[in-house]
């Protein structure tokens, strides 16, 4: 069973509270660990969601660490508003025009604000996760999901219909999805220096999105300066071979 810490957080503006939900990861049942880096528990991203929009007064706030006094455990004797009206800006992930949306969101994050590098990098790294949700799980699409018994025929065949015109949308953004690559790979390098502990994990994601952009001269050549071996690298390398571009599953 999905267990979760609940919070609360008020607007600085309209004094609106809104309730939260952090994942308890100890109940955590399945995680699934994509290439792009994005991580879903049990269904639920890992991320926690570091600009809130009010779902009153539309006031954006950014919430670097969920801790006091930013949230509060104490329930508000006021009414407030739900974690899924104002969870990814109340889009609606699962289908397309939700995705689409979040993608929106991301865009209008970066277009209207004034950030700092780690800001930039924290949308620009979650709107490269919401295009490639687009295509995320066009592995559904094959009949050995519906033969397996992993879903009924109708519910396959619905999927099926959903995914494919994910996969169109995404081609029909597929420049804007490289432009927000391009510059990610730039603030990446302007960031981290090799004296950084992230510095080796932001290499790989590199790596990652040099293959994603479809470059995979640079994406072979950081490989072969890279000395480590692991199952998602041997797998990058096998992709850049295979000249696939798209996001895929490393476990789970």
């Amino acid at each position: 069973m999905i267990k979760f810490d609940t919070f609360y957080i008020q607007c600085p503006r309209c004094k609106s509270w809104m309730e939260g939900h952090l994942l308890i990861s100890s109940m955590v049942n399945q995680s699934i660990l994509y290439s792009d880096g994005k991580i879903l528990n049990d269904g639920f991203i890992t991320e926690n969601q570091k600009m809130i929009v009010c779902p009153a007064c539309s006031h954006w706030s950014w919430v670097e660490k969920y801790e006091e006094p930013y949230i509060s455990k104490i329930k508000p004797k006021e009414t407030f508003y739900t974690w899924n009206s104002w969870r990814f800006y109340g889009a609606h992930s699962v289908s397309n025009k939700g995705k689409m949306a979040l993608v929106n969101h991301y865009r209008n994050f970066l277009n209207n604000g004034n950030y700092n590098i780690d800001q930039e990098i924290y949308f620009r790294r979650l709107m490269w996760w919401a295009f490639n949700d687009f295509v995320r799980n066009r592995h559904q699409i094959n009949i050995e999901s519906y033969t397996s018994k992993e879903m009924s025929f109708k519910v396959w065949y619905r999927n099926r219909k959903k995914i494919m015109e994910g996969i169109e949308l995404f081609d029909k953004c597929r420049e804007h999805f490289n432009e927000n690559l391009r510059i990610l790979i730039d603030l990446y390098k302007l960031r981290y220096t090799p004296d950084d502990e992230e510095y080796e994990s932001v290499n790989l994601e590199i790596i990652e999105i040099y293959r994603q952009l479809g470059d995979f001269e640079n994406a072979q050549h950081l490989l072969d300066q890279n000395t480590r071996r692991t199952h998602f690298i041997s797998t990058i390398e096998k992709k850049v071979e295979e000249r696939d571009d798209l996001v895929f599953v490393v476990s789970g």
